[in-house]
């Protein structure tokens, strides 16, 4: 069986699965890997969970420099900033996100951050989402650039 993914444009991919080609946008390639992980992962008789695969997307935001955290934030609910913070259980991320907003919104994040409980899954999910969903569309209007070791500019 043919399977293979062909970059066609900046935010344009065409996935090729047997004898069938359907074009994807970038974050739909992306849920695809964790798809296909995931898949590979449960074959194996071990559990996975979709969570997870939001949470590595949504970690990626460590890579981006501060002037472009500083947009993405400035796009985001603060409601699904919080939720993604208690489910993401990262020091690094948590300081890289309250260096990077206004001092306001920095303690409202906190007081937000000591009051909630971590709710289940099925409410994690979409908060979790919405920031992937934002980080790359602003990604693909070229108003943010995550850092990459593998990215060569001439």
């Amino acid at each position: 069986m043919k399977v293979g993914i062909q970059k066609l444009h900046e935010n344009e991919w065409l996935v090729h699965v047997g004898f069938a080609s359907v074009k994807m946008d970038r974050f739909s390639v992306e849920l695809l890997a964790i798809a296909l992980e995931s898949l590979g992962i449960l074959d194996h008789g071990e559990e996975h969970s979709e969570l997870n695969g939001y949470l590595k997307l949504g970690l990626r935001i460590k890579d981006l420099k501060d002037l472009d955290l500083q947009k993405l934030l400035s796009e985001l609910e603060l409601s699904d900033l919080v939720l993604f913070l208690l489910a993401a259980e990262d020091d690094e991320l948590k300081q890289k996100v309250e260096h990077n907003m206004g001092s306001m919104l920095c303690k409202q994040l906190n007081e937000d951050l000591k009051v909630t409980a971590c709710p289940d899954e099925q409410t994690l999910k979409p908060a979790i989402r919405r920031i992937v969903e934002k980080s790359f569309e602003l990604e693909t209007k070229g108003v943010i650039e995550f850092a990459s070791a593998t990215a060569r500019y001439i």
